[in-house]
């Protein structure tokens, strides 16, 4: 019966990655987190630019901005308080997404990877949102999830 009710396989073998397919959505935990803490390292320690927040968020200094996303990405790739800094995250890149210039007469769609990126961002964070830290998160182990 469980045979029936699994997913026919195109190609054989591709079965290799069966066993880490409970891994996968920590890996994206993992991997955003880490962009995310990227992302706080370059402001802090090179003096990144704020410049891409606009008008509320552009007057803050780059060291604290850099500091949420160096301590706040790092959580999100442990998953510690996953749901509530990811709403934090996706606030903070839909704000970046919302204030890039686009060019009359263009698409969205179809510029460079700059709008793009924070969009992108904004989504991931949004499915932490929903989902919370998963399987494999310390939110988990410690038993308590926002």
């Amino acid at each position: 019966m469980k045979d029936q009710l699994e997913l026919r396989k195109y190609l054989p073998s591709l079965v290799w990655y069966r066993p880490f397919e409970p891994f996968a959505f920590a890996f994206i935990r993992f991997s955003t987190g880490m962009i995310l803490a990227m992302h706080g390292v370059y402001r802090v320690f090179y003096n990144g630019p704020v410049a891409e927040f606009g008008g509320l968020f552009g007057q803050s200094s780059a060291s604290t901005l850099g500091a949420f996303e160096l301590v706040g990405g790092a959580m999100i790739a442990l998953g510690l308080l996953t749901r509530p800094l990811a709403l934090l995250f996706a606030i903070e890149w839909l704000v970046i997404a919302l204030a890039m210039p686009i060019k009359p007469g263009t698409s969205w769609f179809l510029l460079t990877a700059t709008p793009h990126y924070p969009a992108t961002v904004t989504a991931i964070c949004t499915a932490f949102i929903l989902r919370g830290g998963g399987h494999y998160s310390l939110d988990r182990i410690v038993g308590k999830e926002f």
